[in-house]
């Protein structure tokens, strides 16, 4: 007896054009980010809304860096923040354009800095906290160095002694990211990270998204733009930077209830 044989199709959202036009733009994809933003515009403008307001923070207010040992530290939580702010941006623009999945992936990163903040600061020992997290990113990159360009000078030589960069990593080590999450609200880890991490790995769960349909003819993969997920990313996007801000303006001594009470009336709104 004879089968039918079945075939896959692939759906994408442009073409290379024979002019060597640039296949990345596309005016029809543009005019669907404008019917997104529409779509979610209450989302949206939770972003627009909550970019104002840090904005404003930062315009009325003045940061001064801590001195001793806790020079470091300051450092590390004023970089989180400007890394979450882009980071925040970047999950907004891909949301816009319809890669809601990418824009998880993205808002991972987010979530781990997060976390990382909650875990440091939220110890009764934040300064020697940021240390072991200092000392761990440096060999981490140091290896990364040695394997990938082995013939070149390493760039930078830590001011810990070998002993105490290997003490320090250890102990970060030591702790995952699951016991570091326990200094936040639980719902960014069991929510969030966890889920986002299927999708940063690729996993089989991930991948089983793109078949679109099935039918006698086989299946087809969907490799465009699309709605899903949107919801999810602008409403963890807008937690994600209220938490981090949160931490930040704890360690610097920011006392701003008057924008907290504004950023909670505006998370609490994606919920009526």
């Amino acid at each position: 007896r004879s089968q039918r044989r079945q075939t896959m199709s692939v759906i994408l959202t442009t073409r290379v054009l024979a002019d060597d036009t640039c296949f990345m733009f596309n005016a029809e994809r543009v005019k669907d980010n404008h019917e997104r933003l529409k779509r979610f515009e209450r989302r949206f403008r939770i972003q627009f809304r909550m970019w104002d307001l840090v904005n404003a923070l930062f315009d009325q207010e003045t940061l001064k860096l801590r001195g001793g040992d806790e020079r470091d530290l300051s450092l590390l939580v004023g970089a989180s923040l400007g890394k979450a702010l882009k980071t925040f941006a970047g999950v907004h623009e891909l949301c816009l354009m319809g890669w809601g999945e990418d824009a998880l992936i993205l808002l991972r990163s987010n979530v781990n800095l997060l976390i990382n903040l909650g875990y440091i600061l939220g110890d009764s020992e934040p300064a020697e906290r940021g240390n072991d997290f200092i000392a761990f990113s440096y060999l981490e990159r140091m290896r990364y160095l040695k394997a990938a360009h082995a013939d070149k000078k390493q760039p930078w030589k830590s001011l810990m002694s070998d002993d105490e960069l290997k003490m320090r990593a250890e102990r970060w080590r030591a702790v995952g990211i699951k016991g570091r999450a326990e200094r936040v609200p639980g719902f960014h880890y069991t929510n969030g990270y966890a889920l986002y991490s299927s999708f940063e790995h690729s996993d089989a769960m991930a991948l089983n998204t793109y078949i679109a349909e099935w039918n006698e003819l086989g299946p087809r993969i969907h490799a465009g733009p699309s709605d899903d997920h949107i919801a999810a990313a602008l409403w963890h996007n807008a937690m994600v930077l209220a938490d981090v801000l949160y931490f930040f303006c704890g360690h610097f001594g920011i006392k701003r209830p008057d924008i907290f009470d504004s950023i909670k009336k505006l998370l609490n709104s994606i919920k009526e």
